[in-house]
Formats: C-alpha cells, structure tokens, sequence
C-alpha cells in the first residue's frame, strides 16, 4: 500500500483531506499531519517536529496546502527530503526585508484581532477574502466554517503571528532540488498565488505545475479529485 503524509494550512483540520482521501481510494494510506501536533510557535520549530514525524512515518510522498506547503518546504530546507512533495496554493516565502517586516506587523495585527474579536468572527473576515469566493460559494463551505469555528482560537493567534512569512526564511532554493514526481499547484482564481507558478516553472521546470481552472485558493477541498491526481502522479513517478 502507498502512504502519502498530508499537511493541512491555517485554520484547518485533517478533515480537510477527506474528498482527497477519498479519491485516492484505499491503495492509498493517508497520514493527516493536524498542525496542533506540531506546535506551531515558528516555522522552523514546526518543520522540525514534520521532520521527525516523517522520519517515523516514511511516506512516498509529502503533500502540503497553504501553510501546510510552506512547512513541507522548510522541513526539506532543514534536512532534506527523500520523497517528492505536492504543494497546493503554497508560497516558498518573502525575500525582501521590507515586506517582511510589513507582513510580520499585519500577521501580529491579526492575532491580536483573533484574541479581542474571537475566532468565528475572524473566520468570518478571513473568508471574506477573494481568493475564497469560490469556497464561500460551495454547499460545503458552512461545514468547512462551523468547524473551523470549533477550534482553538488561542492557537491559531500564535499560529499566525509565529508562523508568518515575515519571520521564516525562504525556501525558493529548495525547488530545484525537489525530487522528480514534485508538483506544485494553484487555482486560477487565486490572483495572490497563481503568479508564483510562473517562478516555479523558471527555476524547477522538471517540478509538474497545475493551473487548475475556475478554482480559488482552498485546493483540497474545492478541487479534491485534481489534488488526488497530483498525488498519484507523483507515486508512479517517484525516484
């Protein structure tokens, strides 16, 4: 049986996976990595705690959304990684000090915001934000709400501040080493991502990129069966 560790993103849970899981069918065993497992307090501190859980768990392919993608990317940038990796709707971080520093100050003003207002009035704001249409439009999307709106609204304001792209290290170096059967994927109606495919297929142009149409930001939930087959891809085609 195949074994693929799945890596979900802010706010999220390892039901998120389920339509994934599902397509991939039983010949597929789906480790859901819950970042509450993995502490979340930094990048660097989280990737740690993947690397150890990969070391454990030995899968042939790490698949991560969001900021699920971006701990995959440090976990290879720390020490390496011997399967490839599926990133879905995932940046390899900010390079320039200025918008660093900008983003750190918004991710903190965002915390903040969570602790004073509460967690499902912040998701309400978070999933007002554009690249989230297509979900807000979906019959799953209050599901996908009410459950995030169960969570634990203290974790998720050091989730976010902690692990803000303006205090990681970038991991842009690390595409051109991903391992053959890597692919990177975002939807076409996600503006603030879709531009990074364009830098993928310069620098790693053997990594498999998918532009998956009509879709937002939310990839394993609004398009499932196109995770799935990324997945697969990457299981027939890994070293």
């Amino acid at each position: 049986m195949h074994r693929v560790t799945l890596v979900h993103g802010f706010l999220g849970a390892p039901e998120d996976w389920d339509g994934v899981a599902t397509a991939l069918g039983r010949a597929v065993h789906c480790d859901r990595v819950d970042l509450r497992s993995l502490g979340c307090e930094s990048v660097a501190a989280a990737a740690d705690r993947l690397s150890a859980h990969l070391a454990r768990e030995a899968p042939g392919v790490l698949v991560g959304y969001s900021l699920g993608g971006r701990l995959c990317l440090a976990a290879a940038a720390m020490c390496g990684l011997s399967m490839p990796l599926v990133l879905l709707s995932a940046s390899a971080g900010l390079e320039d000090a200025a918008k660093r520093d900008a983003r750190a100050r918004e991710d903190d003003a965002r915390a903040e915001a969570l602790r004073r207002d509460g967690l499902p009035a912040f998701i309400e704001r978070w999933y007002g934000m554009p690249m989230f249409a297509r979900l807000q439009a979906m019959p799953e999307f209050k599901t996908v709400r009410d459950r995030r709106a169960r969570g634990d609204g203290e974790f998720w304001a050091r989730c976010v501040a902690g692990c803000s792209p303006g205090r990681a290290a970038g991991a842009w170096g690390v595409l051109p080493s991903m391992l053959r059967g890597s692919a990177f994927a975002v939807g076409t109606e996600d503006d603030r991502y879709s531009s990074l495919a364009d830098r993928v297929e310069r620098e790693a142009p053997h990594v498999r990129v998918e532009r998956i149409a009509g879709a937002g930001h939310a990839l394993p939930i609004e398009a499932p069966e196109r995770c799935a087959a990324l997945i697969e891809h990457a299981l027939r085609n890994a070293p």
